[in-house]
């Protein structure tokens, strides 16, 4: 591995922790599953093939049951936060698990453009867009700042 690949696998590692943050921080979120926060994977890929991911679900407790689905109502005594909680899903999924669809996209997604190194942050659950849209929680928003500011300091050579 190469300086500069080091450096974007560093980088890598801190918007995952980002992405973490942002999505826990966000005002008004609230994990039912688990499955959104543990779907975050942070990608490094080299000439349009995968290096190196960093998944959320390594550094989170796992989520506690598999994805909610349209149009069914779901009760938690206890969800993921800890709460009493009802809800009645939106959007149809798979079922599977958060963390599964993060390494599926790791390992089947392949970048567009003719850089070296491409960075991917990804949501990959079924629902994340409805999330951020309707809410406004996911934290990619937060997330996207951060990788604007902390960018120069992992991937500036002059460092």
């Amino acid at each position: 591995m190469d300086e500069i690949e080091r450096r974007c696998v560093k980088y890598c590692d801190q918007l995952c922790l980002e992405a973490i943050e942002h999505r826990q921080s966000a005002p008004g979120k609230h994990n039912f599953t688990g499955n959104l926060i543990n779907s975050i994977v942070t990608c490094v890929y080299r000439e349009k093939k995968p290096v190196y991911a960093c998944y959320a679900g390594d550094s989170l407790p796992q989520a506690i049951q598999v994805k909610m689905t349209a149009p069914e109502h779901y009760h938690f005594s206890y969800d993921y936060e800890g709460e009493e909680s009802d809800y009645t899903a939106e959007v149809k999924t798979d079922k599977g698990w958060g963390e599964n669809d993060a390494r599926r996209f790791f390992r089947s997604y392949r970048p567009s453009g003719d850089y070296i190194f491409h960075i991917v942050v990804a949501y990959p659950v079924e629902y994340a867009s409805f999330v951020e849209r309707k809410r406004g929680t996911t934290g990619i928003l937060g997330t996207w700042s951060e990788a604007q500011r902390i960018g120069k300091t992992f991937l500036c050579i002059n460092n």
